[in-house]
């Protein structure tokens, strides 16, 4: 049985070559599987368990681009079949959250504490 010296890296099994590869069959996947409506079945379908992924990315952080790109490819399917009321949306809202995606937040914001204030108004009485 071979041993290695704490440090050495004969051992691993990773490079930025196969990792490029199980990220680019996972976006095949997140593309063209229309079953594919979570990350985790993109991983799974590929071979990979999510603590798997995780240790890619820290590994190559440059693949951190392409982990958001197929996110993004599943939620534009599951926004897509949501708008087309061929998924609940309910679910599908709690599922796009779950990939990162944000509602707009508008905020009035009150200078005064009275209600909102036209800006030249405010201006104004700081020019007293």
């Amino acid at each position: 049985m071979a041993q290695f010296e704490i440090g050495n890296k004969a051992a691993e099994k990773w490079t930025e070559e196969n990792a490029h590869h199980i990220l680019k069959e996972m976006r095949k996947v997140a593309q063209e599987d229309n079953d594919c409506l979570s990350l985790q079945d993109a991983i799974h379908a590929v071979g990979l368990y999510s603590t798997g992924l995780n240790y890619l990315i820290e590994k190559f952080p440059v693949f951190e681009n392409t982990k958001k790109d197929i996110e993004n490819l599943i939620l534009a399917r599951i926004n897509k079949q949501a708008l087309k009321n061929q998924f609940n949306a309910a679910s599908s809202i709690w599922r796009m959250k779950q990939l990162g995606e944000k509602e707009k937040s508008e905020q009035d914001i009150n200078l005064n504490g009275t209600g909102s204030i036209d800006l030249s108004t405010w201006l104004e009485k700081e020019d007293e």
